[in-house]
C-alpha cells in the first residue's frame, strides 16, 4: 500500500510538471541537457501516466516489476530534467526511492 501512495503521488507530481513544462512557465531555467519544453512535458506526461496506470496496478496487488522498470524510467528522466528544476526534481527522486524500498522490501507479498 505504502508503495501504490507513492506511485499515484509520483503520477500526480510527473502529470503536474509535463503539463508546467508544456505552459513552458518561468518556474524552470533553459539549461537543458537535450531537448526541449515541450520534448520534456510529453515525457513526462506519459511517464505520469503510466505512474497512475501501475498505482492502479499496485492497489489490486499487482504490478511489482512494471512498478520498479517504472520507477527506473522516472529517475532517469528526472536526472535528465535536473537542470530545468533542480529542487522539484530531487524531490521527485527521492520519493521514487523510496516507492522503489517499498516494492522490494516486501517482494513476498506481490507473490502468490
Amino acid at each position: 500500500m505504502f508503495a501504490a501512495v507513492l506511485f499515484l503521488l509520483l503520477g500526480v507530481f510527473n502529470m503536474l510538471d509535463g503539463i508546467v513544462a508544456l505552459a513552458r512557465d518561468s518556474h524552470f531555467t533553459e539549461d537543458l541537457f537535450f531537448g526541449n519544453f515541450t520534448f520534456w512535458g510529453i515525457v513526462l506526461l506519459l511517464v505520469g501516466g503510466l505512474q497512475l496506470y501501475a498505482s492502479m496496478q499496485l492497489f489490486s496487488g499487482r504490478g511489482q516489476m512494471l512498478g520498479i522498470y517504472l520507477l527506473t524510467l522516472n529517475l532517469i528522466v528526472q536526472l535528465l530534467f535536473l537542470p530545468a528544476y533542480p529542487v522539484w526534481s530531487i524531490i521527485v527522486m527521492v520519493i521514487a526511492v523510496m516507492a522503489i524500498y517499498g516494492l522490494t522490501v516486501n517482494a513476498e507479498q506481490f507473490q502468490r
